[in-house]
Parts: structure tokens; sequence; C-alpha cells
């Protein structure tokens, strides 16, 4: 990022841990469905186990999940 780059014009870029069923995780992308402005973009999932919900969620929006 250049010096002279707003640093609030760039999206945070987020990496989700879930453990169960990603009930939050899909809190965070339906905000950001409902409000596209908001400052974040969900860019990975990663949860503590093979096939979680919160995997399946991610799979589902296009979300890389490990």
């Amino acid at each position: 990022m250049s010096p002279s780059a707003d640093p609030a014009a760039t999206p945070v870029r987020l990496a989700v841990f879930v453990s169960g069923g990603g009930t939050n995780l899909q809190a965070l992308i339906d905000a950001l469905e409902a409000d596209p402005s908001l400052p974040y973009r969900i860019v990975c999932v990663v949860a503590d186990r093979e096939g979680t919900g919160g995997q399946q969620r991610a799979e589902k929006h296009g979300i890389p999940a490990a």
C-alpha cells in the first residue's frame, strides 16, 4: 500500500475460524450481503475439523475453506 492510499478505503481481509455450525460466520456473510459497503471481506475460513457446518457455509458462498 502506498503512503498516500486511504486505509479506510481498503477493506479488512478476514480469516474466520469456526468450530461448529458456523452461525457467527453466517452472520458476517449476511451483514456483508445486506451492506456491501461494510469495510471487510471474508477471504478464508479455517475449521478445527473436516465437515463442519462452517465449512459448508463457506463453500456455499464461494469462500475458500480448510
